[in-house]
């Protein structure tokens, strides 16, 4: 793998496009692989997929981190009172707060009441018409 990444290193593509800070940026190592043919990056496997690792790693956690705190916070009242479905959709209803800004309530509890006979009854048929 070493060997790969120095021979990745000293190609001129790769020489060319480091900056005056001598930093190579992850976006030239990317456009460089892109450009090789298929049989020379076949010499270079590690380090794509190093590159491949490094383009799917978020930037941070705090997207998880804050999913986590939510489920945390659901799971205490939920525990004992309903499935893991309802569960997990009531999770992602917290954490995708803006998509569910979009969602159109009175159609939603329309095919919720019409769902059941029951629901009915309890809810009545107050604007379902």
């Amino acid at each position: 793998m070493q060997t790969q990444l120095d021979m990745c290193l000293s190609l001129p593509d790769i020489t060319g496009k480091i900056t005056c800070s001598s930093t190579l940026t992850l976006d030239a190592c990317t456009q460089v692989l892109r450009n090789m043919i298929p049989e020379m990056r076949a010499m270079f496997l590690y380090v794509e997929s190093l590159i491949r690792l490094l383009l799917v790693n978020p930037a941070s956690s705090a997207t998880a981190e804050r999913s986590f705190s939510g489920l945390r916070r659901l799971k205490t009242y939920l525990r004992s009172t309903c499935g893991q479905r309802r569960q997990y959709n009531l999770a992602m209803c917290h954490m995708h707060k803006e998509i569910m800004d979009t969602v159109d309530v009175q159609k939603l509890m329309k095919e919720f009441v019409l769902a059941k006979d029951s629901r009915a009854t309890v809810f009545g048929h107050i604007g379902l018409v």
